[in-house]
């Protein structure tokens, strides 16, 4: 299997990719944290998260600017092309 090992972390992916214009923040969350992803700063506005050398940071808005959700699913399609 890949990256996105269950059923339930590929439907978290969809919903994002279909509300990345209203995307919150809850969502994104629960992705990156199937994905391997660990809090690794919470507080103030943003949160950051850290898998290996891969860091991102959100903000903890509802919604969450398409910007953010766009960079999401394009750090989600790379670790599924390395594996």
């Amino acid at each position: 299997m890949g990256l996105i090992e269950s059923k339930r972390t590929e439907r978290l992916y969809e919903q994002v990719v279909k509300t990345r214009k209203n995307c919150r923040f809850e969502d994104i969350e629960r992705l990156l944290l199937a994905l391997g992803f660990v809090v690794r700063k919470s507080g103030g506005s943003h949160v950051i998260f850290k898998r290996g050398d891969k860091t991102i940071s959100v903000p903890n808005h509802r919604p969450v600017k398409e910007h953010y959700v766009e960079e999401v699913i394009r750090l989600t399609i790379e670790l599924l092309n390395t594996g």
